[in-house]
């Protein structure tokens, strides 16, 4: 019997196709549930009832982005023939459609009426622009406080915790690199312990980083910074270096996986009153990851059936606190009508990214997970989003 399982583990390790995947649409899915919250909660706090709470509480939209991001960023660097190819090919998925996202967002500001109201500096405009097309986004200029939530984009803190994540790993894999692949597996595993620390102590680091600092300041660039954040995308490297084993394990019990992911949320939350969302406690992280692998793999050709090779997760992340801010600045609709508004409003800047954007500077990528060509336009797996 003994034997027998091995070759049954073996076979499904051999027919595991780490390609073949649902996460185009799991991450479509993750930014509709940011996309969503923040709409609600900005354009129409009273159109939030408690039984949607809930239900976005299960999507978790920014850690399974992270996760998914260790499993693909990771697995991307080992595909890469060069650091050059590496970072050229994240540049190509990050900033084209960053840049015009922030070109576009200016221009709304303007065209709203709303610089001409305040009082605004040249420079300091020049140097927002800058930092959102860079990787300084969190930074927000005081004279934007009065346009929709104060801050054009708060979406983007997360894209500049992605970028902290691409150089984290050319690091760690440039360090170890003369260690086995079974060692490094191990080393990446000790440090996504360690990080799993930082991650519930980070509240606690950030008031000592404060106190010692003589200003909140402090504390809020330890949040900012991929610290609090790494455990999870290293949680998703360990999961993709041993995925040929890890992934037809989950797979054999897929439906259980899934329900003990959905009662360790609702008895965290309704019994122990923990909090979800970004903030989901350290221990549920793994059970989401097994989630997200499990409806990843499970029947793999479905988000190809169901987005035609068309990835907009990203475009929608980026885009709908712009559009957000633009409706609660002009309040030209409130309540639900603003929100579906907005959202439809994000949806279609988000297809007219992905087309005329994001999908021809993809072709452009070298070596990469999934090549979009003219012929099968699959798009690269290393999308990144969001931020709070």
């Amino acid at each position: 019997m003994r034997v027998a399982a091995k070759i049954h583990a073996r076979t499904q390790s051999q027919e595991f196709d780490f390609a073949r995947n649902n996460f185009d649409l799991i991450r479509l899915i993750a930014a509709a549930e940011v996309a969503l919250r923040h709409s609600i909660v900005h354009i129409a706090p009273e159109c939030f009832p408690g039984w949607l709470q809930t239900v976005l509480a299960l999507i978790p939209g920014v850690p399974i982005f992270y996760f998914l991001s260790g499993y693909l960023i990771s697995r991307a660097w080992e595909r890469s023939a060069s650091p050059k190819d590496y970072f050229r090919n994240r540049s190509l998925r990050l900033f084209p459609a960053l840049w015009i996202c922030t070109a576009l967002s200016l221009i709304a500001v303007f065209a709203s009426g709303y610089m001409s109201t305040i009082n605004w500096s040249p420079l300091k405009l020049s140097l927002w622009v800058i930092c959102q097309g860079t990787v300084f986004q969190f930074w927000n200029p005081d004279f934007f406080r009065g346009f929709g939530v104060g801050v054009i984009n708060g979406s983007l803190g997360t894209v500049s915790i992605e970028i902290q994540f691409y150089c984290v790993t050319a690091v760690l894999y440039t360090i170890f690199r003369r260690l086995s692949p079974n060692q490094f597996t191990v080393v990446l595993g000790a440090l996504t312990v360690g990080a799993a620390g930082i991650n519930v102590m980070s509240p606690q680091i950030a008031h000592e980083l404060s106190a010692w600092w003589g200003s909140d300041v402090a504390g809020k660039l330890f949040q900012l910074s991929f610290l609090p954040w790494i455990f999870m995308f290293l949680l998703g490297a360990v999961a993709q270096r041993t995925s040929r084993y890890l992934v037809p394990t989950l797979l054999n019990y897929a439906w259980q996986t899934v329900v003990l992911y959905v009662a360790a949320l609702l008895v965290d939350f309704y019994c122990w009153g923990l909090p979800l969302g970004n903030n989901i406690p350290f221990y549920l992280v793994p059970i989401m990851g097994a989630a997200t692998l499990v409806c990843g793999y499970s029947r793999p050709n479905f988000a190809g059936q169901v987005l035609h090779r068309n990835d907009i997760s990203y475009g929608l992340y980026i885009y709908h606190m712009p559009v957000a801010n633009v409706f609660l600045y002009s309040g030209v609709l409130s309540g639900i009508a603003a929100v579906i508004t907005s959202l439809a409003v994000s949806i279609t800047l988000a297809m007219m990214s992905w087309k005329l954007i994001e999908r021809p500077f993809l072709r452009r990528k070298r070596s990469a997970i999934y090549p979009v060509t003219d012929v099968s336009m699959t798009v690269t797996a290393s999308s990144i989003r969001s931020p709070h």
